[in-house]
């Protein structure tokens, strides 16, 4: 007999591999680029520009670009070096192919660029990738029996699932355009030394057809200004940002899981209405990974049994995505660093700071965490014209209390670095800051589900053995169910011979049972 069924629409990863790529090079300095005193700051960042599926492997095609801050001797020049380290790898990912859409992760683990002399650079780096490959599937949950003749007689028993069925899954992209104006008070610009542009506190809300974003950015540039007397300039701003993307079929009522990544960020100099080299102008773009689920309670047959004919049921067990769970915490750092050679006057004038996840292990009381927060300080001696680095390489171990979430459980961890600030006036100068951390995570779960039922005549000789008249003593662990679906008696006239008001028994209760 076919069942009344209803889909419930899931997301799986398909296939899935993870990489590490060593990236090293030797750069030597332009003929026109000052001799090298100190290094001052770093940065690198990878850009993907291929990614290939053929038969059972993937081709990886991209740049790990640096960039390295510095200052000379000579004149205390303030100056930076760029380049980028091509890179091809082929990731195997066993039965994939060519017709696959394949999405990337990727973090810059570890970037050490040191001195080899003053006219080279060693760059050392470890990228590491995530591959995969993700799909829809449906699962199929019955609801009720089809209609059938009332003399068929049949007992049914519900069930409330809570479940999260997907009902978005794409990729798509996000464009900041934002431009920052010079104060009054800061000369127009030449040439830009450094910047540092972040995307912060980053928030996406579902509503109708479209993903509302909200965030800041926050920017530091280094920059020579136009006038020749002036040293290095200092310009630091922080903007809100806001957009839309469209999206069919979102809604304000779903829960949103995205992911972003920066694939592409300019900053260019631009003239203001005086024709004045005031105006920074960025654009960045996000490659966003959209996921969008319901949750919702949905009413399932769990159960039957006949009156007057038996009833074979076929089970099956399905898995299904429940309800997110959310849990969060905060880490408070404190950590004393060494600052030779920095003076006591020093100012501080910017920093960098990026987490670095070493691992986690699921334990009973839930995710323990490990990492280290990497930090770079760029201060500034009470003439502003000598700048130094302090670096920070802090550990940390964390404990995230998860509510029941096991590694089972569709996870995404958050690490954010809240409140960073660094202070000293000797040889140590210590630095502080918060880890927030938080995992929402949709547990899962498992359901011995009917698939298929069939009404069968009950054996005969069977039937005549049972009497049709039974004093009963309910034993521990029946149930109002359990006994009528024994002697083939609907729950109402069990609960009709024995005054009960409620589809509740007790041990020892003694009950009267006519067939």
């Amino acid at each position: 007999m076919e069942l009344e069924k209803r889909k419930i629409y899931m997301d799986r990863m398909k296939y899935k591999a993870g990489t590490q790529i060593a990236l090293e090079d030797d750069r030597n300095l332009q003929d026109n680029k000052p001799d090298i005193a100190r290094v001052l700051g770093q940065k690198g960042y990878i850009r993907l520009e291929e990614l290939k599926p053929a038969a059972d492997h993937v081709t990886m095609r991209g740049k790990l670009h640096y960039r390295v801050l510095y200052q000379s001797d000579e004149d205390q020049e303030i100056c930076s070096v760029d380049g980028s380290i091509p890179f091809e790898e082929q990731v195997h990912m066993d039965g994939i192919g060519a017709e696959e859409l394949v999405q990337a992760r990727w973090e810059l683990e570890d970037m050490t660029i040191g001195m080899i002399n003053s006219r080279k650079l060693s760059i050392q780096a470890v990228a590491c990738f995530e591959l995969f490959a993700e799909e829809l599937y449906e699962e199929e949950v019955p609801v009720s029996l089809p209609e059938m003749p009332r003399e068929t007689g049949v007992e049914c028993r519900k069930q409330t699932l809570d479940t999260a069925g997907i009902t978005v899954l794409k990729k798509d992209i996000f464009r900041v355009r934002e431009e920052m104006e010079l104060p009054q008070s800061c000369p127009n610009i030449s040439s830009l030394i450094w910047e540092d542009v972040e995307l912060s506190a980053l928030e996406f809300r579902a509503v109708e057809e479209k993903i509302l974003v909200k965030g800041e950015v926050k920017a530091f540039f280094l920059y020579v200004p136009q006038s020749e007397e002036a040293g290095a300039q200092v310009f630091s701003t922080t903007i809100p940002v806001s957009g839309a993307v469209d999206c069919q079929g979102c809604m304000e009522d779903l829960i949103t899981d995205i992911r972003y990544q920066v694939s592409q960020q300019e900053v260019e100099i631009q003239e203001d209405f005086d024709g004045e080299r005031r105006v920074l102008s960025l654009e960045m773009v996000l490659d966003l990974y959209i996921k969008m689920y319901r949750e919702e309670k949905i009413e399932i047959l769990a159960d039957c049994y006949g009156l007057q004919k038996e009833v074979r049921l076929e089970r099956q067990e399905t898995e299904y995505r429940t309800k997110m769970v959310r849990c969060a915490g905060k880490y408070r750092l404190a950590e004393e660093v060494p600052a030779e050679g920095v003076p006591a006057g020093a100012k501080l004038i910017h920093y960098q700071a990026s987490v670095q996840r070493e691992g986690q292990t699921q334990t009973d009381e839930g995710v323990e965490i490990l990492g280290a927060v990497e930090a770079d300080f760029l201060l500034q001696d009470e003439t502003d014209k000598k700048f130094y680095r302090l670096h920070a390489g802090i550990p940390f171990k964390y404990l995230l209390e998860t509510s029941g979430i096991t590694a089972a459980d569709f996870g995404n961890l958050k690490i954010c670095l809240e409140n960073l600030a660094v202070a000293g006036t000797g040889e140590n100068w210590e630095v502080k800051g918060i880890l927030s951390f938080e995992m929402s995570a949709f547990r899962r779960a498992k359901e011995e589900m009917i698939r298929e039922i069939e009404f069968v005549e009950p054996d005969t000789e069977k039937y005549k053995k049972t009497p049709g008249m039974v004093g009963y003593v309910v034993r521990s662990g029946d149930s109002l169910w359990d006994i009528g679906k024994r002697y083939m008696v609907s729950l109402e006239s069990l609960k009709e011979m024995n005054h009960l008001s409620k589809d509740e028994v007790h041990a020892g209760d003694k009950m009267l049972i006519i067939r």
